[in-house]
């Protein structure tokens, strides 16, 4: 399990992921977006959305932003209190200790988590990544 969770957190983190976080045991489920901020590939900041509402670009909301490990509350974001904030920064410090429950899944969207693209090849569907992207990650 360690390596499936060091591969979920270098997905989440290759610049474009698109991903939904399933509780096995509760039923309930978010669906994230994580985009690097292109102006600081040093730095290693990614603005952390979720999905609120039918998928379509204007239906996501702030969340909070990734510091390299460390994920942050920003005077943009939801509330605190939100049940998406609760859960990535959850998600965020299990990754970091990697140690994700098994009753918790990830899933991509078949979207290259790197660049975005549809992903058509079924080696890049299982892996996230398109036939170019995975060597870059």
């Amino acid at each position: 399990m360690p390596d499936q969770i060091e591969n979920i957190a270098k997905f989440v983190k290759a610049g474009k992921a698109l991903f939904t976080i399933l509780n096995k045991k509760t039923a309930g489920r978010f669906t994230f977006k994580v985009k690097r901020f292109t102006k600081a590939e040093d730095k290693e900041i990614y603005f952390v959305s979720v999905l609120n509402g039918p998928d379509n670009y204007s239906n996501y909301r702030y969340v909070g932003t990734i510091f390299g490990t460390d994920f942050r509350h920003t005077k943009k974001s939801i509330s605190k209190d939100a049940g998406a904030f609760k859960a990535f920064a959850w998600f965020n410090n299990r990754m970091n200790e990697n140690n994700l429950p098994e009753s918790v899944e990830v899933h991509h969207e078949g979207k290259c988590g790197r660049c975005g693209r549809k992903l058509t090849v079924p080696e890049s569907i299982v892996a996230g990544y398109g036939p170019e992207c995975i060597n870059l990650v």
